[in-house]
Parts: structure tokens; sequence; C-alpha cells
């Protein structure tokens, strides 16, 4: 059952955005990557309408009732890697749901960096289709119910565009304006400077009541936010900031981290969904603002080498965080490394020989398999110490009873998540149902996909998805787990 908690916060009156203008008006279908080839009829005219009326939706009274205390979120965390389907964006669903149920007197905020925006999908709605060449049902209802505005694309131009003070403004004047040309160059009133992220939120559990009503979103909607919006290049040649090279990302990340230093006192955990490819711009930017970063790995060789070394330059550790933390732009730190789609023997909490704690029991190869990966990252930072900076409070590691400092890097950094079944994963994927919220009745996906999951494997999720939890934050996420 979906959490009480259901009334809106007090907003901020938002000032108006400027924004760029256009020649053309791009097709909103067409734009989304599944549909260009052969975009169906329907569709197309639930999108177009989405977007013709999506303004009118927005128009609501934000005045607000008291300027709230602000205190820095307790705990920031990005979930990146550098390739897609290794797990990254279900985990990061499943946590911040659990989060979210887990302590309903606080909120969550979800911050939707990828280019892809499959969380916001999975919160709004889900990942499922009407037919071929519809887009996602959540990333429908972003369109509909919001604008480039209010969407991570606006909270880019905004925190790019905000100017400190009237100096900056004016040397931006001199340099002939901004990117998105005269508009974005107008000086701004420096009372302006400081983003307030209230102004993009999102509360999915108004259009989908399986989320808790304490998570918030600041959405995407895929190629709709990171294609068609802000116009193209000016006459300059210059980009949008996401599609940049260098380092021009770098102010703009400063003031993120102040907005979200800044945002009221009770969100309690920030949660960021980056993209697949860990050299992108937004990325980086939660890197620079997140404490903490919790890297999703497979199995797979190449896959987990590419961490080290990647021909594409878009090598997590090597290519991304050293250089961010030479240049003092880094601030998470790796606090976990979780083991996805992890094949389970038994539900019950286990140690791998190497130290791995496990909140259920792969076999014995796996077992053995993670601990020989986990001794590869060791090897890492022993080589190297720009690897070993990358690890959260690595310093303080003690060897345990039996001397082995090896033995207990694993155990801080190293865990696992299970492979869902794929019943349960598809319907959690399709229907937008976090596993914490679901229960043991028969669901229908839109696709027409049925089935049911016993209580017995729901608890079982439940219970690990809650101790993943834990380790990403703390033991105080421990309400009583909802009935299967």
């Amino acid at each position: 059952t979906p959490q009480a908690n259901r009334d809106p916060p007090a907003f901020p009156r938002r000032r108006a955005s400027p924004r760029a203008t256009r020649a053309t008006t791009p097709d909103p279908l067409t734009a989304l990557s599944f549909a260009r080839d052969r975009p169906n009829r329907r569709a197309r005219a639930l999108l177009v309408e989405g977007k013709s009326n999506n303004k009118q939706k927005q128009q609501k009274d934000r005045t607000p009732t008291a300027a709230p205390s602000t205190m820095a979120p307790t705990h920031s965390i990005a979930f990146c890697n550098n390739r897609g389907g290794v797990g990254k964006t279900f985990m990061a669903f499943q946590t911040a749901c659990e989060t979210a149920r887990a302590r309903p007197n606080k909120k969550v905020l979800v911050l939707d960096f990828s280019l892809y925006s499959d969380i916001t999908a999975l919160l709004l709605g889900g990942s499922a289709r009407e037919g071929f060449g519809a887009p996602m049902k959540g990333l429908q209802v972003t369109v509909e119910n919001t604008t480039e505005d209010t969407r991570a694309e606006g909270l880019i131009r905004d925190l790019e565009h905000a100017m400190d003070t009237d100096e900056h403004a004016a040397a931006a004047e001199k340099k002939g304006g901004s990117i998105f040309g005269a508009f974005f160059a107008k000086k701004k009133d420096a009372s302006t400077a400081t983003v307030d992220l209230r102004n993009y939120l999102i509360r999915p559990a108004d259009h989908n009541a399986a989320i808790p009503g304490n998570l918030y979103l600041v959405p995407s909607a895929g190629s709709v936010s990171w294609t068609d919006t802000q116009g193209t290049a000016d006459p300059a040649g210059h980009q949008p900031l996401w599609t940049r090279k260098g380092d021009e990302w770098w102010p703009a990340a400063q003031r993120l981290r102040a907005a979200v230093a800044s945002l009221p006192a009770d969100f309690e955990a920030v949660m960021v969904d980056t993209d697949h490819l860990a050299a992108c711009v937004l990325t980086k930017m939660a890197l620079a603002t997140c404490d903490s970063v919790v890297v999703p790995l497979s199995f797979d060789d190449g896959d987990f080498n590419r961490l080290f070394q990647d021909v594409t330059g878009n090598s997590l550790f090597t290519d991304v965080m050293i250089p961010m933390h030479a240049k003092r732009q880094l601030r998470a730190r790796v606090a976990k490394c979780v083991f996805t789609k992890v094949s389970s023997n038994k539900n019950e909490e286990t140690e791998t020989q190497g130290g791995i704690h496990s909140p259920f029991r792969p076999s014995n190869t796996v077992m053995a398999q993670m601990d020989a990966m986990a001794q590869q990252v060791w090897s890492a930072c022993m080589h190297d110490d720009r690897y070993r900076a990358l690890f959260k409070d690595v310093d303080s590691i003690a060897p345990g009873a039996d001397g082995n400092v090896v033995q207990a890097f694993r155990s801080r950094y190293f865990t696992a998540m299970k492979m869902a079944p794929d019943l349960a994963a598809n319907i959690s994927k399709m229907n937008g149902l976090p596993i914490c919220q679901m229960t043991s009745q028969t669901y229908v996906a839109p696709s027409g996909l049925e089935g049911q999951s016993g209580k017995a494997v729901l608890d079982g999720l439940k219970a690990e998805i809650q101790k993943l939890v834990n380790a990403f934050t703390s033991d105080e996420y421990n309400l009583p787990l909802s009935a299967s």
C-alpha cells in the first residue's frame, strides 16, 4: 500500500525562465529514439496533445506558506557505471522507493541525469508501450505534465546561466551573450542566483499510486529533453552544456551542489541516476555534487576492465573520476560496488571467504568470482594511489582480527544484489511498480504480460533491497516491510 504522505510541499512561485526562439517545432514523437522509424498515429496524437496542453497544467498556485529551514541532505548518492545493461537504473529505482517507504516522515529526491530517462519512466508509470512506435508510458506522462522549463534540461540551463553577482552578468554581456542567444544574456538580479530545486520537482505518486508519496523527482524525457529542447546550436556554433567537451560544466556543477545543500531539511536523501556514458557531462555533475557513488558491477570480465581502461574514454575510474579528483572537482567517493543480477541458492545472509557480505547466498562459484574481482580492485589501489583515493574513507580501513586488510577492504566496499525473477522484474519495470510495494496478487502489464510472484519470493526480495538501502545509507531506514 502506498504511503499516506500525499500533501505536496509548499513550492515557491517559479520565476519565468528564458527560452530560446525556435524556427521550427520538433516532432515530439520521432524524437524518442525507439520510434524514429515508424511512429504510430495514436502515439503521435497523444504526445502532440500532451506538449500543447502541459503548460496549462503547470499554472498551479505555488505560493509558499513559510520559508522552510534548510540543511544539506544526510545522504546523496550517484549511481554510476560506464556501460548499460548492468542493472544500474533498476537498482536506483528499487532503492530510492524503499528509502522513501522506510522513512515516510522524510523526503527523497531523485534526479534523472540519464540521457535515456529510464528512471523517470519507471517512477511515472513504467516502461510499457501501447504498441509499436509508442513511447514508454512513464515518458508520455512526463511530456504531458512538465515542460522543458521544469524538467532536468531546464535545471541544467538555469544552473549554467544563474549569475552569482552582477559582475558575472556584466562579463557575460561583454562576451556577447549566452550560448543560447541574447535572451539568456540579460543580466539577472543577484537574488535569483541560487537555483531552487523545488521549481523542477514532480511527485510521481500523483501519477503512479505505487510510488511512496514522499518521493520527488526532477524528471527528464529522453530525446524530448536532451535533443529537442533549448534550440539548436547558435550561429557561433555553441552547443548545449551537456554536449560540450572540457570543463565548462564545472560552474554549473558548483551551483547544483549549492542547490542540493539548500534543500529543505526534510529532504534527507538525494539519489541521482546517471548516464551509461561515464564521461557524459551529466554524470560528471552528479559526481561533483553527491557524497557517495554506488557502482553496479557485472561478472563480464570485459565490462569490469572498462572501469579502468576504455578505448572510448568512458572508463569511470581512469577517464572520469581520477581526472576530476586531480582538478579538485570530485566530491563523490565510492561507497559500494554491487555485483548485480546474482543468482541465489538460498534466502539467507552470508559472507564469502574473502569477506564480502551478501543479503542472500549465491553459489560457491559465484562467491569465489566476487572475491577475485574485488581482489583486482584492491590490487589496482595498491598499485596506484589515485585509485585508492576514489574510495570513501579508505584510510580508515584497519586489518581485521586476522590481520587481513584485503578482507577488510572487500567487506566494506562490496556487496551483491540478487537477480529478481523475470516475472517480478518485468512487472516492476513495465508497470512502474517497485518491489517494496508488490504483493502476491496477479498483475497485468499493458503489454498483456500477466502473472504473480509468491509471498516467499517477494518477502526475500524486499528484505534484500532494504539491506541494500541500509548499506547505502544507514540502519535508520528500518520500517517493517510491507505485506506481500
